[in-house]
C-alpha cells in the first residue's frame, strides 16, 4: 500500500516527534519564566524569545507534517483502487455474477477513502500523542511523581474503557459500509432500469425500496454515532478529573513549601499535554478501528482469485469440439447437459433452438467466461482449459446480444478491441454495419455516446459493436443474436457484411431469427442444454420436427 513512501512516513514519524519535544519544551520555559517573575535575573527576555521560537518551530514542524501525512494518505488510496481496480476487473464471470456492481464501486470509492482517515488523522496521530504523552508523564515525574501517579490513574482507567468499546466501532463500521455498499447496488440497478420502472408507473415503489435499504445504512450509522458519543467524552473527563485532582493536592503541596508555583503551573501544563494527546488517541483508535472494517471489506475483494492466465498459447483456434460437456450456473440451472457437437474451422454455424436451450451459454464456454463442470471443450484439439485465455480471445470476435458500449465517442468505442486503427479503417467498418451516413451526420467519430450508449438506438447500438469486432480482424467471429434488434432491411445489410468478411474464418452464430441461419454451412439444434440434432435449413426441415416447428413460427416455410 505504500510502497516507496515508507521513508516519507518514516520522515513523517520523525517530525512528529520533534512537535511533540517542541511541545514539551514549552512548559518547562514556562516554569522558569514564572519564577524569575519579580527578580532581577537578566534572562527572562532570552526567555521569551525561546519559548517564541519554539512556538513558531513548532508551527512550522506541524505544517510540514501535515503536507506529508496528506500526500502519504492520498497516495495509500490511490494505490488500494489501483489494486481493487485491477483485481474487480480481473475476476471470473462467475464470481461477478455472484457480486453486485454497486458494492464492489462502494468498496472503490467509500471504502478506500477511511484509509485516508487511518494515516492522517489516525495512525500518524496516535505516534505523535503518544510521544507527547510519554514525555510529559516523563517530566510530570521529575516535577511531582506522588501527583503523576494519581493522573495516571485516571487516564489507564479511561483507556480501558475506550479500547474495549472502540472494537464495536470496527464491526459496526464494517456493516455500515456493506449497508452503503448494498445502497449503491439498489441504485445502480434502478438507474439501469430507469425506462422501464418509468413506463411501469413503478416509480414509487422503487424509491420506496431505495429508501428502505438508506434507513437501513441510517440505522448503522447511528449505532456507530451513539458508541462513539460514549468514546469522545472520556478525554473530557479524564482532564477534567485529573485537574481537580492537581488542583487540589498541588495547591496543598505549594502551601506545605513542597513545590513552587512555577512547579505547580508547569504540572498544569505537562497535565494538558498528557489530556490533550490522550483525547488524540481516542480520536485515533475510534478511526482506525472504523478503516479497519472498511480494509476487511477491500480486502475480502483482495482475496477473491483472480481469472485464469498463463498456459499454452494459442496459434490457431482450428476445429472446435464440444465433448460430453455439461454445465450449470451458481443458481442450480443446468445449461448444457452432456453437449457433443463439432464446428468446423472456416465455415459458418448457426446455434438455434427455444430460449434456454443453452445457446449462450455454449458462446461463454468459448469465450473461458465459465469452465464446464463435466467434459472438454477442445480448440484445434487441445484442452482450453490448458491454453492461454488471453490468447483464446484474441483470436475471437465476440458481439453480445446486448450490445455493450462505453461512455465516450465513437472513435473510443471502435478503438476499445485495436489501439492503433486508423480513421479510415473506422469509417469503412462504419460503411460495412450502414452506419457511416449516420455518424457523418453527427460529430462524426467524435460523436459522444451517453452512458452505455443509450443515444444510440437499440440497433445502432448493435451495428457499432458489429464494426467494432469488424476491425478486430479475428480467426473466429461469434455473434449472439446479431440481428435481434435491427429491421429486416439492416438485418440484410449486416448480414452481407459478414458474409464479404467471413471468408475463411469460423462464423458461429446464436439465432432465434432463422432468416440470418438459412444460408449457414451447419445449424446445430439445441434442447434441454443438448444438441439433438444438426444439418443445413433444408436437411433440418425434412428430418427435425423441432426446427420445422420453429420455422413455422417465423413463417419460413
Amino acid at each position: 500500500m505504500l510502497g516507496d513512501r515508507k521513508p516519507l512516513l518514516v520522515v513523517a514519524i520523525i517530525l512528529s516527534i520533534v512537535g511533540s519535544v517542541f511541545g514539551l519544551v514549552q512548559p518547562a520555559l514556562v516554569n522558569r519564566i514564572v519564577d524569575m517573575v519579580g527578580t532581577s535575573n537578566g534572562q527572562t527576555g532570552l526567555l521569551l524569545w525561546t519559548l517564541a521560537t519554539v512556538v513558531v518551530g513548532m508551527a512550522v514542524v506541524g505544517a510540514i507534517e501535515f503536507y506529508i501525512l496528506g500526500r502519504i494518505a492520498e497516495t495509500a488510496v490511490y494505490r488500494t483502487r489501483v489494486e481493487l481496480v485491477g483485481r474487480i476487473l480481473r475476476l471470473p464471470i462467475a464470481r461477478h455474477d455472484v457480486l453486485r456492481n454497486g458494492d464492489l464501486v462502494s468498496r472503490v470509492g467509500s471504502d478506500t477513502t477511511l484509509i485516508r482517515s487511518a494515516f492522517s488523522n489516525g495512525l500518524i496521530n496516535m505516534i505523535s500523542s503518544i510521544t507527547t504523552m510519554l514525555g510529559a508523564i516523563i517530566m510530570m515525574a521529575v516535577v511531582d511523581w506522588v501527583m503523576l501517579l494519581v493522573v495516571l490513574g485516571v487516564v489507564v482507567i479511561v483507556m480501558v474503557g475506550v479500547l474495549t468499546i472502540s472494537g464495536v466501532v470496527q464491526r459496526d463500521t464494517a456493516r455500515a459500509q456493506a449497508s452503503v455498499g448494498q445502497l449503491g447496488a439498489d441504485l445502480e440497478q434502478a438507474l439501469g432500469a430507469l425506462r422501464t420502472i418509468r413506463s411501469a408507473g413503478a416509480t414509487e415503489r422503487v424509491e420506496q425500496r431505495l429508501i428502505a435499504s438508506a434507513k437501513r445504512t441510517l440505522s448503522t450509522s447511528l449505532k456507530i454515532a451513539r458508541t462513539e458519543a460514549i468514546i469522545f467524552p472520556f478525554s473530557g473527563l479524564a482532564l477534567q478529573a485529573s485537574f481537580l485532582i492537581v488542583l487540589g493536592v498541588g495547591g496543598a503541596r505549594v502551601a506545605s513549601g513542597q513545590m513552587s508555583v512555577g512547579e505547580l503551573v508547569s504540572f498544569v501544563l505537562y497535565l494538558f499535554l498528557v489530556a490533550m494527546p490522550l483525547a488524540d488517541i481516542f480520536g485515533a483508535v475510534t478511526t482506525v478501528r472504523s478503516a479497519m472494517g472498511a480494509i476487511d471489506r477491500i480486502r475480502e475483494v483482495g482475496d477473491e482469485h483472480e481469472e485464469r492466465v498463463g498456459g499454452i498459447s494459442v496459434e490457431r483456434i482450428g476445429n472446435i469440439e464440444f465433448k460430453h460437456v455439461s454445465f450449470s450456473y451458481p443458481t442450480g440451472v443446468q445449461a448444457l447437459d452432456d453437449a457433443n457437437f463439432r464446428i468446423p474451422e472456416g465455415k459458418t454455424t448457426a446455434l438455434v433452438g427455444p430460449s434456454g436451450a443453452g445457446k449462450s451459454t455454449v458462446v461463454a464456454l468459448l469465450e473461458q467466461f465459465y469452465q464446464p463442470h463435466q467434459g472438454r471443450v477442445l480448440l484445434g484439439g487441445l484442452d482450453s482449459s490448458e491454453l492461454d485465455v488471453r490468447s483464446i480471445r484474441a483470436r475471437m470476435g465476440y458481439v453480445e446480444q446486448e450490445a455493450a458500449l462505453i461512455a465516450g465517442t465513437i472513435r473510443e468505442n471502435l478503438q476499445l478491441v485495436q489501439q492503433d486503427v486508423t480513421d479510415a479503417q473506422c469509417w469503412e467498418a462504419l460503411e460495412c454495419v450502414n452506419l457511416a451516413e449516420r455518424m457523418r451526420s453527427a460529430d462524426g467519430l467524435d460523436t459522444v455516446l451517453g452512458d452505455r450508449g443509450l443515444s444510440l438506438s437499440g440497433g445502432q447500438r448493435q451495428r457499432l459493436a458489429l464494426a467494432r469486432m469488424l476491425l478486430m480482424d479475428a480467426e473466429v467471429l461469434i455473434l449472439d443474436e446479431p440481428t435481434s434488434s435491427v429491421d429486416s432491411q439492416n438485418e440484410r445489410i449486416i448480414m452481407d457484411s459478414i458474409a464479404n468478411i467471413s471468408s475463411g474464418k469460423t462464423v458461429i452464430i446464436v439465432a432465434h431469427r432463422l432468416s440470418t441461419v438459412v444460408s449457414a454451412d451447419q445449424i446445430l439444434v439445441l434442447d434441454q442444454g443438448s444438441v439433438v440434432t444438426s444439418g443445413t435449413h433444408d436437411e433440418l426441415l425434412d428430418s427435425s420436427d423441432l426446427y420445422r416447428d420453429l420455422a413455422r413460427r417465423q413463417l419460413l416455410v
